[in-house]
């Protein structure tokens, strides 16, 4: 399966990156690994890798392209998912923001910020091959493949100057939804006070970001980045 051949050929030879022809390396999330935040760990089947990450594809600066590789997979009536994180403060306030694509299958990205008496607002977006999605500021998220029989392969574009937060998904065992054969199951460790339901392109919109494709924006537009590490410009 190849995604591009310039700048640089990248494809995936069964579940492994290829960057004009070398494999990448990468590390893993085992089953095992995700048994804090899931629905039903008694369910949630063999052990095995879960997905695939391969950081540092490309860079500019600070900035990083990531892919992620999410073999199709249940945990009981659970679709497989990454574990799920928040960001550090970038500026007062605002924490670091991130860009998504899509570049083979599905994806539900399920996003929740938490208020100061501990309840969450979230967002819950439904991508398809090649769309863009932004995470906003103060935005912890998980991602889902919800498709059965396909492979799920995202890019990412993030600043490589903090590590990821992951306390508070271990703590609530899980996001503040579960994404099952049923639809969307309530976390009944979180209060949920607002739930939107937002196409990838009203997120951009919404902030007056302009992105098709996220390895030309990142090789030959990198400063149309910038607010990944400074969200105090995104209007």
């Amino acid at each position: 399966m190849i995604f591009y051949e310039s700048p640089f050929k990248l494809e995936l030879i069964g579940r492994i990156v290829h960057k004009d022809g070398q494999p990448l390396p990468f590390s893993t999330r085992k089953v095992s690994d995700l048994e804090d935040v899931l629905l039903e760990p008694k369910r949630a089947g063999p052990e095995g890798i879960a997905y695939y990450m391969f950081r540092e594809v490309h860079r500019h600066g600070n900035l990083r392209y990531d892919l992620t590789v999410i073999p199709p997979r249940m945990f009981g009536e659970e679709f497989v998912k990454t574990y799920g994180h928040y960001h550090p403060e970038a500026k007062p306030g605002l924490s670091f923001p991130e860009l998504y694509q899509i570049l083979n299958g599905e994806a539900i990205f399920i996003m929740q910020s938490q208020r100061r008496d501990g309840s969450f607002d979230c967002i819950i977006s439904k991508c398809k091959n090649g769309d863009v999605l932004f995470v906003p500021p103060n935005y912890g998220h998980v991602m889902v493949n919800p498709n059965p029989s396909s492979t799920l392969v995202s890019a990412n574009i993030v600043s490589d100057s903090f590590s990821s937060e992951y306390e508070e998904y271990k703590e609530n065992r899980g996001a503040a939804y579960y994404y099952t054969k049923e639809g969307m199951k309530q976390n009944l460790n979180c209060i949920i006070r607002d739930t939107k339901n937002l196409a990838p392109k009203e997120l951009l919109d919404s902030h007056r970001i302009t992105c098709s494709d996220l390895l030309e924006e990142i090789t030959n537009k990198p400063e149309r980045l910038d607010f990944l590490e400074d969200p105090s410009i995104l209007p």
